[in-house]
This record gives structure tokens, sequence and C-alpha cells, in this order.
């Protein structure tokens, strides 16, 4: 799943997979949980928010139950060498 940034207090990146109605979310500690069930429009809602971190507080946090992803599958070698290297 492709996850898109977010600069937003602790939320780093969110993916959405609509077939499966899945939401990963990576938080700057580089902990990815992930939360099914999750309609579109959240995803939509979640990304579109000018603060992602309350949105998630808010809607997604108390409604949703995340299970954390073990770390190393919940990042792709190409985030990895971002991190390590500053990508984007």
């Amino acid at each position: 799943m492709t996850r898109k940034p977010l600069s937003s207090g602790k939320l780093k990146s969110a993916g959405y997979d609509e077939s499966s109605r899945t939401m990963h979310i990576e938080f700057t500690n580089g902990d990815v949980f992930e939360y099914k069930s999750v309609s579109r429009e959240i995803f939509r809602q979640l990304m579109a928010s000018p603060s992602p971190s309350s949105f998630f507080e808010d809607k997604i946090d108390e409604q949703f139950s995340g299970k954390r992803l073990p770390r190393e599958a919940s990042s792709s070698a190409a985030d990895r060498l971002d991190d390590l290297f500053g990508g984007n």
C-alpha cells in the first residue's frame, strides 16, 4: 500500500486500499497501524484536513481499532532509504 505524506504532529503518512477498506497510518516514531472497515470518505477527509492529527484523534482513533504492524512489514525498502538519506 502506498502511503502519502502528512505533515501534522505525530502523523507521518497514510495510505488506503479501497478493495479491502484498510487504512495504514504511519506515526513519526516509525510505528504503522492498520485500521479495517474504513470508508474511502474517512480517508479523504483525513488527507484534506487542515489538522490531520486532530482529525485522527477525533474521528479515527475513537471509532476504529488499530493493529500495530511489525516494523519490518510496515515499511518498504524505499521508505527505509528515504529515512536514512532524507528522501521525500
